[in-house]
């Protein structure tokens, strides 16, 4: 993979699962642009749950602790 994820795991289980973990994201952007540091924070907890509940690959993803790292 291309910039540097190379062996840091899927993101995704497919394309398809891909798509709709970025639309979860599009759902939420509101919220994770939140000024109030609690609920951008809560808002990223609620959003990997239910990206949780479509893959399992994302609970295991270096590349999506990478990004909700981001949050804490």
């Amino acid at each position: 993979m291309a910039g540097g994820t190379a062996g840091q795991g899927a993101a995704a289980d497919s394309l398809p699962v891909l798509a709709v973990l970025l639309g979860l994201i599009a759902e939420s952007s509101e919220a994770l642009d939140s000024a109030d540091d609690a609920v951008r924070v809560a808002a990223a907890t609620e959003l990997r749950t239910r990206m949780i509940e479509v893959d399992l690959l994302v609970d295991d993803s270096v590349i999506w602790d990478r990004i909700f790292g981001c949050f804490d």
